[in-house]
C-alpha cells in the first residue's frame, strides 16, 4: 500500500527571509509532505520573533507567512504565540526522537487546506506536544478546505504523547493520527485531555496500534456534513486501541464513535448521544487544564494536571448530580445571563468551578461569559423554565442541544402528561408522528433535548431522533402514535406499543383519473404503501420505503402512509389529489417542475472516503436515484453541494449545467442528461 504522504514540490523557489536558518517555502502540494523537507535548514527557537511578556510567563510571537520551523531530537520549542493573521501560512516540522512542543498558542485565521504541524517520534523514545491552543479568531473553513491541526507521519515509531490540546478550529481537523497503525512504523500516540471544538471533519484520529484517547471530550454543532469525534482505524500492528472517560456530542450528524476497517477498540466510559458509547447524556465541558487562550497556552498559564468526569453508574448519570445539563458559551461580546428551572440546580463539577462573579441562588442562576472559552455548565431536575440575557448574547445548550432563549420565557406549564421518544441504544434514526386532543409542547423529560426541527402544530407532533431522547408535554389524550425506527415511547414514564394508539400509517392519499394517462411520482417522509384490493397495486410500484411510482387514467388509487407528504409530481397528464378528505394542489407539494438530469456518486468499489463538491446553474435537489442513499449531513446552499461517501452511493437531481466540480478521492462520477424528460 502507498503511504498516506503526497509529494510537495521540490522545484518550487524558496527565499531567505530574516536570516539564513529560515526560508519561505512555496508551491505547496500537499501539507502533509513535511517529511521531504529533510534537507531544509532548521529555524532556530528566537529566530524571527518578537518577545513579550504576561503575567505568568515570558514568550516569543511568531508572525505566519509560509515559513518551516524544524525540531530536532531532544529539542525543547516552548512558549510561542504564532499569529495566522489573514490566513498565512507555517509549518512546524518535529522529526525525530525524545523532543518536545509545549505552551504554544494561536492566533488570527487558520488558512485553507494546510496541515499545522508535522510530526513523529522516529526512534524509540517518547515525544510530547501539550499545552496547546488552536482557535481563537479561526474562521469558517469551506467543506472542500479543511487544515489539519497535527499531522502524524507514517514514520512514527516512538511513542507520542498529546496532552490538553484545545482544538478550537470549527470547520478544521484536529490530530490525524492514524497513518502510523495501518501504513506505516506502528508507533503509538496517547491524547489525554483534549477538547474538540466543532472540529470538521475529525476532532481525534488514531489507530489500533496501542493507541488512546483518554478524558477527552469532543462536541459537534451538527451542522456539518462529515462528522467524527473520534474515527479509529484497523491496523497492522496489534496492540489495540482505547477510549476511556470521554464525552462525544454529535447533535444528530455523523457519529461520535466511527471505525474504519475492523480495529481491536475497548471503550470505557464513553458518553455519547448517539448510542455508540457505553454511556449517555454526554456532558459539554473543556477539560481541566486545557488552555482557553492563545496567550494562555503561550505563557504556560494553564493547570498541569488533566481530569475527567466521575465515573458514571450504568445508566451514564452520576448517583449525586441532576440528570439533565444546561451549558452558557460565549459567544464575543461581554453577556449576563440568567436562568432558572423548576427543580434542583447545581453547577457541573465536571466542567470546573464557576466564577466569583456567577452564582446560584435555589433554582436560579446568574453570570458572565464573553468569548467561546468562557463556558458556565450547570446540571438540573426537572425543566429548564427561563432564560435571559441582561446584557449580550450567548449559546445555551440543554444536554448538548442548542436551545432558542426565547422559547423560555419563565412562562409555568400547565400540562400535566410526559410523552418520550427514547432513541438511545438504537441503531439508526426513528421518525415520529402523534397526536394529542389538548396541546403539546417540547420538554427535557429525562435529559431529553430541544430539537428545532420537531414541528408542533396544534396537537401534532412531528420529529425524529437518532441515538438521544425527545421529550414532551401534553394534556389531554394521545390519540394517534406512530413511529419508523427503533426508539422507543414512554407515557407517564410507562413504556406503551404505538400500535394501540391508530394505525401505523394513519393517513390517505387518493388519486383519482380524469381521462388523461398521466404518470406520477409520490414521496413523503415517513413510509408508503399501496392499499391491498386496490387499483394502487396492479398501477404502482413502491420504488423505497418512501416513494412510489404509476399511472392513472381513469378510476381511483389510494396510498397509506406516515409522516408528511412531501412531493406530488407529474410526469405528464394530471389527476385529483385528495388528502385524507381534502382536496388539494400538487404544485403545493415538492417540485414544481421536474428537474431531467442525474449527478451520480458511487463509491461502492472504493477504499476510503470521498469528499466532493460541485455547483451547477439551475436547481439541484437529493435525489434516491439508483438506490442512492439521501444524507441529511450532505450539504446544499443555494445551487451547491458539498458531501462525503464511504462505501455508498449519492445521488441529485438537476437542471441546467454543471459549473464547478471537486472531487477528492476514488468515487466514480457518473452525470446522465434527460434521465426524466417527457
Amino acid at each position: 500500500m502507498a503511504r498516506d504522504e503526497p509529494v510537495r514540490d521540490r522545484d518550487s523557489p524558496a527565499e531567505t527571509t530574516v536570516s539564513d536558518d529560515e526560508r519561505d517555502v512555496h508551491g505547496v502540494i500537499d501539507r502533509r509532505s513535511y517529511l521531504k523537507l529533510a534537507g531544509a535548514t532548521a529555524i532556530t527557537a528566537g529566530v524571527g520573533a518578537s518577545a513579550a511578556s504576561a503575567a505568568g510567563g515570558e514568550y516569543d510571537v511568531i508572525e505566519a507567512r509560509g515559513q518551516t520551523i524544524r525540531i530536532d531530537s531532544g529539542e525543547t520549542w516552548e512558549n510561542k504565540l504564532i499569529d495566522f493573521g489573514d490566513r498565512n501560512d507555517i509549518l512546524i516540522v518535529a522529526k525525530g526522537t525524545n523532543w518536545t512542543i509545549r505552551n504554544v498558542g494561536f492566533t488570527g485565521t487558520i488558512p485553507y487546506n494546510e496541515t499545522i504541524f508535522g510530526v513523529c517520534d522516529s526512534g524509540s523514545g517518547t515525544s510530547v506536544m501539550e499545552n496547546i491552543y488552536f482557535g481563537e479568531s479561526t474562521g469558517e473553513q469551506p467543506a472542500s478546505e479543511r487544515s489539519i491541526c497535527i499531522w502524524v507521519d507514517p514514520d512514527h515509531s516512538g511513542h507520542l504523547d498529546v496532552k490538553r490540546v484545545t482544538f478550537n478550529v470549527p470547520g478544521n481537523n484536529g490530530i490525524y493520527g492514524s497513518a502510523p497503525a495501518y501504513n506505516g512504523n506502528g508507533g503509538s500516540i496517547a491524547l489525554d485531555s483534549c477538547y474538540g471544538n466543532d472540529c470538521h471533519h475529525t476532532a481525534f484520529r488514531i489507530g489500533d496500534c496501542g493507541m488512546s484517547i483518554e478524558n477527552c471530550m469532543s462536541y459537534k454543532s451538527g451542522t456539518r456534513a462529515a462528522n467524527r469525534n473520534a474515527w479509529v482505524w484497523e491496523g497492522d500492528y496489534g496492540g489495540g486501541a482505547t477510549i476511556r472517560n470521554s464525552h462525544f456530542i454529535t447533535n444528530g450528524t455523523g457519529g461520535s464513535v466511527v471505525t474504519y476497517g475492523n480495529p481491536n477498540l475497548t471503550i470505557d466510559n464513553v458518553h455519547t448521544d448517539d448510542g455508540r458509547g457505553d454511556g449517555s447524556n454526554p456532558r459539554h465541558f473543556v477539560p481541566e487544564g486545557c488552555p482557553e487562550s492563545g496567550e494562555e497556552a503561550a505563557r504556560g498559564g494553564s493547570d498541569d494536571g488533566s481530569s475527567s468526569p466521575p465515573a458514571d453508574d450504568e445508566d451514564g448519570q452520576s448517583d449525586e448530580l441532576p440528570s439533565n445539563t444546561l451549558t452558557v458559551t460565549g459567544t464575543g461580546e461581554p453577556t449576563e445571563y440568567y436562568v432558572e428551572t423548576t427543580d434542583e440546580l447545581v453547577d457541573d463539577p465536571n466542567a470546573g468551578p464557576l466564577e466569583t462573579y456567577d452564582a446560584i441562588d435555589g433554582t436560579s442562576a446568574t453570570g458572565w461569559v464573553t468569548t467561546s472559552s468562557h463556558v458556565d455548565q450547570f446540571r438540573f431536575a426537572g425543566d429548564l423554565h427561563e432564560v435571559a440575557f441582561r446584557q449580550g448574547s450567548a449559546r445555551v445548550e440543554v444536554n448538548g442541544e442548542v436551545i432558542d432563549p426565547a422559547e423560555y420565557n419563565g412562562d409555568q406549564s400547565s400540562l400535566a402528561n410526559t410523552l418520550l421518544v427514547d432513541g438511545v441504544g438504537t441503531s439508526g434514526g426513528s421518525r415520529y408522528e402523534f397526536t394529542v386532543s389538548g396541546t403539546a409542547e417540547k420538554a427535557t423529560v429525562k435529559g431529553a433535548t430541544i430539537d428545532d426541527e420537531d414541528s408542533i402544530e396544534s396537537g401534532h407532533v412531528t420529529g425524529s431522533v437518532a441515538g438521544w431522547r425527545d421529550g414532551f408535554r401534553f394534556d389531554g389524550e394521545l390519540e394517534e402514535l406512530t413511529i419508523d425506527g427503533d426508539a422507543r415511547i414512554y407515557v407517564n414514564g410507562e413504556q406503551v406499543d404505538p400500535a394501540d394508539y391508530g394505525d401505523e400509517q394513519p393517513h390517505v392519499l387518493t388519486l383519482v383519473g380524469n381521462g388523461s394517462s398521466a404518470n406520477y411520482e409520490i414521496t413523503v417522509d415517513g413510509t408508503i404503501d399501496t392499499v391491498a384490493g386496490d387499483d394502487s397495486e396492479e398501477y404502482a410500484t413502491v420504488m423505497s420505503g418512501n416513494t412510489v411510482e404509476g399511472s392513472i387514467e381513469r378510476g381511483a388509487q389510494r396510498f397509506r402512509f406516515s409522516g408528511a407528504l412531501t412531493d406530488v409530481t407529474f410526469l405528464d397528464g394530471s389527476a385529483h389529489v385528495y388528502l385524507d378528505d381534502q382536496r388539494i394542489d400538487p404544485d403545493q407539494y415538492g417540485e414544481q417542475v421536474l428537474l431531467p438530469h442525474a449527478i451520480v456518486v458511487d463509491g461502492t468499489d472504493t477504499d476510503g472516503e470521498t469528499s466532493y463538491s460541485f455547483t451547477v446553474d439551475g436547481e439541484v435537489i437529493t435525489s434516491s436515484y439508483r438506490d442512492a442513499s439521501i444524507d441529511p449531513s450532505d450539504e446544499i446552499d443555494g445551487n451547491s453541494i458539498t458531501g462525503r461517501i464511504d462505501d455508498e452511493i449519492d445521488a441529485y437531481w438537476f437542471d441546467g449545467d454543471i459549473a464547478d466540480f471537486h472531487l477528492r478521492g476514488d468515487a466514480a462520477v457518473d452525470v446522465q442528461y434527460n434521465v426524466r424528460s417527457d
